[in-house]
This record gives structure tokens, sequence and C-alpha cells, in this order.
């Protein structure tokens, strides 16, 4: 159980590390950013659409399905390529769902578990909650604007999450010394 919670509370650290870099990132290089997810993701499906079709042709005993999903794949990239700005206006979309779900998620977990203060978390997940809806709903406004405050947005999930567990990590302690406390010999 102690090294599981252990785990999980690296997971934690390592997630909102990565949300506060790549919160700086898309503050500072916004378009850049934006233009190089959008390059690597019309990349991967023209990958993994030609997988798929040599697969198809190499084995005959692949369904007809596998060469219409390659073929489709295929394309599907070679459109990414050409129109970037479509997944450009998915991406404030993804996260901003993203921020809202996981904000009040770490709220109703820690009260889950017990934590006392639980209402302080709760409070930081109704601020993500927020900054989630805006970015859904700002998702159609000028990209780069949308994407600085999508890393505006990162950036406070990271820190709220660190500050999070640094709470609940020491209120577990605090329950742990209690404990021990108690289970002593008379």
């Amino acid at each position: 159980m102690k090294e599981t919670l252990k785990r999980i509370k690296a997971d934690v650290i390592l997630s909102a590390v990565l949300c506060v870099v790549l919160g700086v990132v898309l503050i500072v290089w916004s378009d850049e950013t934006i233009s190089a997810i959008c390059m690597l993701l019309a990349f991967g499906l023209v990958v993994m659409g030609v997988v798929n079709l040599i697969g198809y042709f190499a084995s005959h005993r692949l369904t007809s399905f596998n060469g219409m999903l390659g073929l489709i794949l295929v394309l599907v990239g070679i459109w990414l390529f050409a129109r970037p700005e479509y997944i450009a206006m998915i991406i404030p979309i993804v996260i901003g769902v993203m921020l809202a779900v996981h904000g009040i998620k770490m709220a109703f977990e820690t009260k889950a578990n017990g934590y006392e203060k639980w209402w302080s978390p709760l409070v930081l997940g109704i601020i993500s909650l927020a900054l989630g809806i805006i970015c859904i709903v700002n998702a159609f406004g000028v990209v780069s604007l949308a994407m600085k405050f999508i890393g505006v947005a990162l950036i406070y999930d990271g820190i709220s999450d660190l500050w999070i567990v640094s709470r609940t990590a020491k209120a577990a302690k605090a329950m742990k010394q209690e404990a021990d406390a108690l289970d002593v010999d008379y």
C-alpha cells in the first residue's frame, strides 16, 4: 500500500511538472508548438496508414477493412498536412475538457481519502473547471492567443496539483504519526 501511494504521488508530481513545462512552452512558442503538434499528428497518421496498407498487401489473410483503414489514415494525414488549422481548433477543446474534469476529480479524490480541508482543493478544482470552460469556449478564437491562455491554465493546473499533493502528503504524515503514537505498549 505504501509503495502504491508513493508511486501515485510520483505520478501526480511528474504530471504536474509536465503541465507547467508545457504551459511555459505554449506561452513562449505557441505558434511553433501548435504547428509541431499538427505536423506530428499528421505524420503519425500517414505512417499508421502506410503500415496498414503494407500489412494488407503483404498478407492476404488480412481483411479489406485493414486496407480501407490504411487508405483513410493516409488521406486524413495528408489532409492534416495541408490544413493543420483544423487540429489547432480541436486542441483547446480537448485540453479544456481535461482541465475541467481533472480539477474537480482531484477535489473529490482528496475528500474521499479523508482530507479534512477538502474544500481547498475543491476551490482550486472550481477554478480549473472555469479555466477549462474558457478554453472550450475560446477554441474558435485567435489560435495563438488561445494557446497562450491554455499555457497559463496548464501552469495553474500543475502548480495547484503540486500544492494539493503537498497538503495531502502532509495530512497523511500527520495521520501516520497519530496512529503510531496510539499504537504503543502500555
